[in-house]
């Protein structure tokens, strides 16, 4: 789910199709496809600006957060490339390109904790309270 100023712009959840052998190897494609996602909206937003005169050196820049509560993919996203974590050796080389987009572009990766996570709402069925909770939260209120 990617929020621009807090309103959900993008929004997917579909089947992976490669075969995870770990929770993190899933949760670190599903990092990727998000970075995939997002590049091109960064990059849109700032044609758009330097097209109507607004300066990125000067004026405000964009703050770009990712949240994610798997902390072995969090720790992979944060690893210089071409390094890679021991367990995840075997998948390293498919993260290369958004672990290099994260870095060049200043993109900040945060823990987010499990209850807080927004995406939950679309990929998993959740109690009535926790729905609720981040349907409000996903709303702005």
């Amino acid at each position: 789910m990617i929020n621009v100023a807090n309103c959900p712009v993008l929004w997917k959840s579909t089947l992976q199709t490669l075969t995870a052998t770990s929770t993190m190897e899933a949760e670190v494609v599903a990092l990727a496809t998000c970075c995939r996602e997002l590049m091109p909206i960064i990059d849109l937003v700032d044609s758009v600006g330097k097209a109507v005169g607004l300066d990125s050196s000067r004026g405000p820049t964009m703050n770009i957060v990712i949240h994610e509560d798997n902390a072995g993919a969090l720790v992979l996203a944060k690893t210089i490339p071409p390094q890679f974590t021991p367990r995840s050796k075997a998948y390293a080389v498919k993260t290369h390109w958004f672990r290099e987009q994260i870095i060049a572009r200043g993109i900040e990766i945060v823990k987010v904790a499990t209850t807080e996570q927004l995406r939950d709402i679309c990929t998993k069925c959740l109690p009535l309270a926790t729905f609720q909770y981040l349907r409000k939260k996903l709303m702005g209120w």
